[in-house]
């Protein structure tokens, strides 16, 4: 099960951040959780063929984690390599009606005529993929929010926050990770309804006994300030600022 962070920055251009992506191997198939603007250039930086993505994972709907959705529809169809392989994507209630308004502004642009595509919504519900279990679950942010945990068939706990304030349900649903990616938006002196500060997300480590927290989704203020501080005065285990193209092997993440 093997992470790459593929944007660890937000809506607002960074020369260091690109916005949320992730990238995580669940056995043989290609996840992508979260594409925010410019993820499909990151992802090919990577290695990363975007016709072979297997399944896309998104949080919520806001620009910042979902626009490159558009693109990589619109992508498939160029020839002369047009996917091929069935494309599934997972998203919170509204996704449906998202697609429908692409359908609707950009037309046969991004049709799926050469493939399946299928998309699913399903906030507060768990999928098993391969013998990965994945639980999606509400948290508190604007709009609304999915969290995701991933346990993989060797018992192993990975958790992405997306976008989430301080509450119970990203504890619980961090409980125990072996790796959680959590979102860290602006810094303690700056605190915004809707996000975690660095304080808050060591907080939610700690209660939840998390062994490697990762901070995301970093607004470029955050680059002013100690994010790793604050975070540590909550948290007594590993914790690490996340970076661009930072990759996490098995060997690393357990």
């Amino acid at each position: 099960m093997a992470v790459t962070l593929i944007g660890t920055g937000t809506g607002v251009p960074s020369k260091r951040r690109n916005s949320p992506c992730v990238s995580v191997e669940l056995g043989d198939k290609c996840a992508i959780f979260d594409t925010g603007p410019g993820s499909l250039k990151n992802l090919l930086h990577l290695g990363v063929d975007f016709l072979n993505i297997d399944l896309l994972f998104y949080t919520h709907l806001h620009m910042d984690h979902i626009a490159d959705l558009g693109t990589i529809l619109f992508a498939a169809k160029i020839p002369p390599s047009v996917r091929r392989k069935t494309l599934v994507v997972y998203g919170p209630s509204g996704l449906m009606d998202y697609y429908k308004n692409l359908k609707r502004l950009y037309g046969k642009t991004i049709w799926s005529d050469t493939y399946t595509l299928e998309l699913k919504e399903i906030e507060n519900k768990d999928l098993d993929i391969g013998g990965f279990k994945i639980s999606a679950r509400t948290l508190r942010h604007h709009d609304g929010s999915m969290g995701y945990r991933i346990i993989s068939p060797a018992g192993n706990i990975l958790v992405y926050s997306g976008d989430t304030d301080y509450c119970d349900e990203i504890i619980e649903l961090s409980r125990d990770a072996d790796l959680c990616l959590l979102e860290c938006s602006f810094p303690d002196e700056m605190k915004m309804n809707g996000h975690l500060t660095p304080g808050e997300a060591g907080k939610v480590a700690h209660r939840s006994n998390v062994k490697k927290l990762v901070l995301l989704h970093m607004y470029p203020i955050c680059d002013q300030y100690d994010l790793l501080g604050p975070c540590k005065q909550e948290f007594a285990g590993e914790v690490i600022v996340g970076e661009d193209f930072m990759k996490f092997e098995s060997v690393q993440l357990f």
